[in-house]
C-alpha cells in the first residue's frame, strides 16, 4: 500500500477517535519517551525492593507454596527467584501482615518455596513504559505460575480498583510452552474490596517461535485511556485502560497452579531470571509557545516532547529512509498535499500527557 494512502487512513481515523492499528513504535527507540529508573541487579536493592518473608498471596490463601524472603537474590547481574519443593512450616503464631501479601496460616505445612518481590516507595510508576527481560521456569508440565504484574501502589486496600495489570502471567500446566496471558483485575470480590464484584480483562497470546523458558522482554505502555502490551520489542494487545489510574508497584513472582501441583519428591529446584526492570516516562512539553505546531521544518532540532496539536500539509518532509513518532494530546492534522514517499514510516498518536506525578508517602502503620 502506498505511504501516502497510510497517512490519509490514520488521519481519517483520528479524525474520528477511533484506536488504529498501526504498530506502535518501541518505546525505547521513540525520543518522546525518557528513562524515569532502572535496575539491572548488580545488587539487591532493599531501598527499591521488598522481600515478601512468610507469606501467601491475597488473592488465594490455599496456594500451596510459601514465599520466603531467602528464596530471592541476585547473581551475576540478574535478580533470581527460586522455586522447589522443600516443606517449610508457617510460624505460630503467624507474622503480621504488612500489604506485601498475607501472612501465611499459622503452623500449617507448605511443600513448596517460592519467592516474590515489589517495589517500594517511592517506585511507583505512575503510567509510562514498563519492561523487563525475563528468563522463566519450565519443568514438564508442572504448574508453575510466574508473573510479572503491578498493584495499587500504596500500602492500604484501596477500594476503588486494585489497579492489577498482568504485563505477563504464564501456567505452565494450563497452556502450551508458546502462550501466555495478559489481564487488567479492577476489583476483587475480597472484605478488603466491599461492594466489588470480580472482573478480568483477559488476553491469552500464542506465538509460534516463542518458548518462554528462552530470554524475552515484556512490557506494557500505560496511559488513562489505554495498555498496550509489548513482547520482544513488539506490541500485540490494546485495550482501554479500565479505570487503572493509581500508582503502582511492581512485582515478580513464581506462585504455583494448586490445580496441578508438582511433585513434592524427589528434591528439585527452579528458578526465574530477571535481567533488567525499566521504567520511562513521556515528556510533555512546557513551553506555552511550542504545544502548537504548524509544519514542521526540521525533524533533526525538532523538540520530541507530546504537544498540544500538530497540523501538517505538503510544507513539512518525512526524511528518507525515518521512522518518525508524533504525539500530542489533542489532534493531528494532515491537510490535503501532506504525503510521505514509500521506505519512511510515520506513527501517529494522539495520548494524553500526565507529567511527572507527585506522589504522596504510604501512610504510617503502627
Amino acid at each position: 500500500m502506498n505511504k501516502a494512502i497510510i497517512v490519509y487512513f490514520l488521519f481519517c481515523l483520528l479524525m474520528q477517535n477511533i484506536v488504529f492499528t498501526q504498530t506502535p513504535t518501541y518505546v525505547p527507540i521513540d525520543p518522546h519517551w525518557t528513562l524515569k529508573w532502572e535496575d539491572e541487579f548488580k545488587i539487591f536493592d532493599a531501598t527499591r525492593w521488598n522481600k515478601a518473608h512468610q507469606k501467601i498471596h491475597t488473592a488465594d490463601t490455599k496456594e500451596p507454596q510459601l514465599y520466603l524472603g531467602n528464596q530471592v537474590w541476585t547473581l551475576n547481574g540478574n535478580l533470581v527467584i527460586e522455586i522447589n519443593n522443600d516443606t517449610v512450616y508457617c510460624p505460630n503464631p503467624a507474622p503480621p501482615n504488612d500489604w506485601i501479601c498475607v501472612p501465611c496460616i499459622a503452623g500449617k505445612k507448605y511443600n513448596y518455596r517460592s519467592g516474590w518481590i515489589e517495589t517500594k516507595y517511592p517506585y511507583f510508576p505512575h503510567f509510562g513504559f514498563i519492561e523487563a527481560r525475563i528468563k522463566l521456569p519450565y519443568v514438564k508440565n508442572w504448574g508453575f505460575w510466574p508473573a510479572f504484574w503491578t498493584m495499587v501502589g500504596y500500602y492500604e486496600p484501596n477500594t476503588h480498583n486494585p489497579a492489577e495489570i498482568d504485563i505477563f502471567e504464564v501456567s505452565g500446566a494450563r497452556h502450551p510452552v508458546t502462550t501466555f496471558t495478559t489481564n487488567v483485575h479492577t476489583c476483587y470480590e475480597k472484605p478488603e474490596f466491599p461492594g466489588c464484584v470480580f472482573s478480568k480483562y483477559h488476553g491469552e497470546h500464542t506465538f509460534s517461535n516463542y518458548k518462554y523458558s528462552d530470554w524475552h522482554t515484556y512490557a506494557i505502555e500505560w496511559n488513562k485511556d489505554r495498555i498496550i502490551w509489548y513482547m520482544d520489542g513488539k506490541a500485540f494487545r490494546t485495550t482501554n485502560n479500565h479505570d487503572v489510574i493509581d500508582p503502582v508497584r511492581l512485582l515478580f513472582n513464581v506462585g504455583i497452579d494448586k490445580k496441578h501441583l508438582p511433585p513434592t519428591s524427589p528434591p528439585w529446584t527452579d528458578y526465574m531470571y530477571v535481567d533488567y526492570v525499566r521504567v520511562y516516562s513521556l515528556k510533555c512539553e512546557e513551553n506555552p509557545d511550542k504545544k502548537v505546531v504548524n509544519e514542521i521544518a526540521n525533524f533533526n532540532t525538532y523538540n520530541y516532547a507530546v504537544k498540544k496539536s500538530i497540523t501538517m500539509s505538503n510544507a513539512t518532509t518525512i526524511p528518507a529512509n525515518s521512522n518518525i513518532t508524533l504525539r500530542a494530546t489533542d489532534f493531528i492534522e494532515l491537510k490535503p498535499g501532506f504525503s510521505i514517499d514509500t521506505g519512511r514510516e510515520l506513527y501517529l498518536d494522539v495520548t494524553s500527557c500526565p507529567g511527572t506525578p507527585i506522589l504522596k508517602p504510604p501512610p504510617q502503620r503502627e
